[in-house]
């Protein structure tokens, strides 16, 4: 059998270790199998790459990122353990093979210093994968072969006997099966970006579409001159890293623990913002052990089919059970850290009882700014109107301190921080209640998708806390200036000039603007060429849903949900070309995240699955699929 596989980054790599693993143990073995991976990157990908800044690092601790299977998940072929990212990079192995393999003496003294809850460099990841994939293939089996095109797939399509056909620009390639292992992926620009890229050009001035923040050349940005910046999520965390501690800025530490920024004097005036006005909130330090999950208390299957009528669950009533969880950890946590006469495993047996809970809220006693206000945490500035730039900038950095030093207590401790962290834990009951059909076409697409997706990130996919320190730092030292919420940007008089207009008068130019966020998936406006070949051949569709007699997109490619097969344009599944990974958000939930050990990771489960799939083999049951 040969198999192509578009995408060499994990998820590629990882379904050529199943494929491996299946193949083994499980098939009879009486043909060969062919396997042949396609990425312009080579192994690891694009975001992974190791040509890239240092400076850029991961948002997940290292012991949180693994790429091999263990006894957690629900698989058909046979576990292959072996070490997290962080286990490898304290080995005497991962040292050599750092060495052998030319990397830098930082990056090899990163991966030396490593804490078990600490955040490694991008290009770290990227070397672990690629020291997986040449491990792997030293145990390939004798009837596999397995080979790398380092070429951009331009086209997928069939040929006379309806076998994909794969077609770069070195050749054209015939497959039984082909699995498109996607990663994230650029778009055409919309209307407004494209209007401001012709406005960049007509005056010569920079402008950054949205993209990866490890593929931009930053190095046309003037020192000392005001640089406009709009998002403040982690692409802009990456920019603010490349523009000083890239430029040779450094920080030292105050007494109290914070950090103080000392300029080299070639870091531009950064002028940033966003329609909240708010950076994400830190990462807490990690304390979760191997394997260590949280599952919802109230957001049970059983108060799930409680509350729902015709198998749909009303989606205030799933915010109520949801918000009880978080209140539940955050006022236990709270009791352990300003309450040392209550006791929080009685607050806990009694706000599990109790059907009144402000009346067991108000029996502890809870002083005014101890209380757990969902309002206020999604939107801290709530009832900020009016608020000049300078003024704005103190405001926050109180609350951005405040936020730190939750988080630095960690993910059991800090009450904000544990609470939130649990909405990362929560993800499998999200995965599930999405794959139940327990919303509403109208709440999946307005609220569940419009509303909560956005308010989650902004909770939980923040930077880890130390670049939070950092813009604390800079915001002090008047490197960077955040814009109150509402920045608005356009060209005029030759430059770019951004405001947040409701807020106050203060206006901002400059000759260079980036677009600090990574392009969603979307099928509609992908510029991804085989993406795009497979639309035009009329081969793939966008994920619909019915919201009152109209077809709505979820911009996610559709495919059989049990098998990940694509659909056409008329529905009809594709049996020998699959597609799981980041183009399948919002038909699937959170599908960029790394695999995680110990948890049944659903990216190590999937792999398995679409193996055995791409086999003909016998599959695991009850498979959640990333």
């Amino acid at each position: 059998m040969k198999v192509g596989i578009i995408g060499a980054g994990p998820r590629g790599i990882l379904l050529t270790s199943q494929l491996f693993n299946q193949y083994k143990y499980h098939s009879d073995q009486k043909s060969p199998l062919s396997i042949t991976l396609f990425d312009p990157y080579g192994i690891g990908g694009r975001v992974w790459r190791t040509d890239q800044s240092d400076e850029l690092i991961m948002n997940s601790s290292a012991d949180q990122i693994t790429l091999f299977t263990d006894a957690s998940v629900t698989m058909s072929s046979k576990v292959y353990d072996g070490p997290s990212l962080f286990e490898w990079a304290k080995s005497v192995e991962a040292n050599r093979y750092l060495d052998s393999n030319g990397y830098s003496s930082d990056v090899i003294a990163a991966a030396a210093q490593l804490q078990i809850n600490g955040y490694a460099p991008r290009v770290l990841f990227g070397a672990y994968i690629k020291w997986f994939y040449q491990d792997l293939i030293k145990q390939q089996p004798t009837e596999v072969s397995t080979s790398l095109m380092k070429s951009q797939v331009m086209d997928l399509i069939y040929d006379a006997d309806h076998h994909p056909v794969i077609k770069t620009n070195d050749g054209t390639f015939t497959f039984d099966k082909v699995i498109m292992s996607l990663g994230q992926q650029d778009n055409y620009l919309s209307d407004e970006e494209q209007k401001l890229a012709s406005y960049a050009q007509q005056n010569a001035l920079t402008y950054i579409a949205p993209t990866h923040p490890g593929d931009a050349d930053l190095s046309d940005i003037p020192a000392g001159e005001p640089a406009i910046i709009r998002g403040l999520g982690l692409s802009f965390i990456d920019y603010i890293s490349e523009l000083t501690l890239g430029r040779g800025g450094h920080y030292m530490q105050n007494e109290d623990g914070s950090l103080f920024y000392q300029p080299s004097g070639r870091e531009p005036r950064i002028i940033a913002g966003s329609g909240r006005g708010i950076p994400y909130y830190p990462k807490p330090i990690n304390e979760k052990g191997y394997g260590e999950c949280e599952v919802p208390k109230f957001l049970t299957k059983e108060n799930i089919q409680k509350n729902s009528t015709d198998g749909k669950i009303p989606f205030d009533k799933f915010m109520e059970l949801l918000l009880l969880d978080l209140k539940l950890v955050f006022y236990k946590l709270t009791i352990n850290d300003k309450y040392p006469y209550k006791s929080a495993s009685k607050f806990e047996t009694e706000f599990l009882a109790n059907d009144d809970k402000q009346a067991v809220l108000k029996q502890f006693g809870f002083a005014e700014e101890d209380a757990f206000d969902w309002d206020y945490i999604i939107n801290p500035f709530k009832d900020v109107q009016a608020v000049g730039t300078e003024d704005y900038q103190s405001v926050l950095i109180n609350w951005l301190n405040g936020e730190i030093d939750d988080s630095l207590k960690g993910s059991k401790t800090g009450p904000l921080a544990a609470a939130r962290d649990l909405l990362r834990d929560f993800r499998p009951a999200f995965r599930q209640m999405l794959v139940d059909h327990c919303f509403s076409n109208q709440d999946l697409v307005e609220k569940f998708w419009g509303q909560l997706d956005s308010t989650i990130n902004f909770l939980i996919m923040g930077p880890p806390v130390v670049r939070s320190k950092e813009l604390s730092a800079l915001i002090r030292g008047g490197v960077v200036t955040i814009l109150a919420p509402g920045m608005q940007v356009k060209g005029q008089d030759g430059w770019f000039v951004t405001a947040a207009p409701k807020r106050n008068t203060d206006t901002f130019r400059s000759a260079t603007l980036i677009e600090a966020r990574v392009p969603k998936a979307d099928l509609d406006i992908t510029a991804n060429p085989v993406l795009e070949s497979l639309v035009d051949a009329k081969l793939a569709r966008t994920h619909q849903v019915k919201i009152n007699d109209q077809s709505v997109g979820l911009n996610a490619v559709d495919v059989d949900p049990s098998t990940d097969q694509l659909l056409d344009a008329n529905g009809a599944g594709q049996p020998d070309i699959y597609v799981w990974g980041v183009p399948l958000d919002g038909l699937r939930y959170v599908t960029n995240a790394a695999p995680r050990p110990g948890v049944n990771d659903t990216n190590l489960q999937t792999a398995d699955r679409l193996a055995a799939e791409v086999l003909g083999l016998p599959a695991a049951g009850n498979v959640e699929m990333a």
